[in-house]
């Protein structure tokens, strides 16, 4: 009996803090590039660290805000990022995307703010979901109903390996998305 005491003792504050989630960071999508940058000094130690990608069109600046995770020797399609299941696009806090201005998304229309990125991995194509809930941690809290825009896209080879995951916007507007020998592309453009 007093084992299974000591045991309960032991093992509550391993469950409990199982259920903890982070309370989410406002300056990880903070327009301000100094908040932001503070922010990234903070947690630069963290194994999968903040990142930015950020371009202006016209008057409007397209910001998409995550953590890079790095391949570190595993297999990453279909083992740790599963296929056919929401994946929050990165690690930490969920991936947000965000515009200043109205903006097309790959021809359909998203009004200025903030906008969690999901994706659903299969082999062949990718669903790409932005999301009004974007102050979460991970893709614990994910709302389908909450889904402003979905498109497929279609995932291609990288020539050049990507150790850690990364997001690019060219002037143009095309955003890539690259992890592992994985790529691929949507377009963003000024409403």
């Amino acid at each position: 009996m007093r084992n299974w005491w000591k045991l309960l003792v032991i093992l509550t504050p391993i469950a409990l803090s199982g259920c903890y989630r982070p309370e989410y960071p406002s300056k990880f999508i903070s327009s301000d590039l100094k908040e932001f940058e503070s922010y990234q000094k903070k947690c630069a130690s963290r194994p999968s660290p903040p990142a930015r990608a950020i371009t202006t069109m016209g008057d409007t600046d397209v910001f998409i805000t995550y953590s890079q995770p790095a391949v570190r020797e595993r297999t990453i399609w279909g083992d740790l990022v599963s296929y056919d299941k929401i994946w929050r696009t990165g690690a930490n806090e969920a991936t947000v995307l965000s515009a200043t201005g109205d903006i097309l998304v790959n021809g359909d229309t998203l009004l200025a703010g903030n906008y969690a990125l999901y994706t659903i991995p299969t082999k062949d194509k990718w669903t790409v979901i932005l999301n009004t809930k974007y102050e979460v941690w991970g893709a614990y809290d994910y709302d389908e109903s909450l889904d402003v825009l979905r498109f497929e896209v279609e995932p291609s080879t990288n020539n050049e390996m990507s150790e850690r995951m990364t997001f690019s916007i060219e002037e143009t507007g095309v955003v890539e998305f690259a992890w592992d020998k994985l790529k691929f592309d949507f377009l963003v453009m000024p409403l």
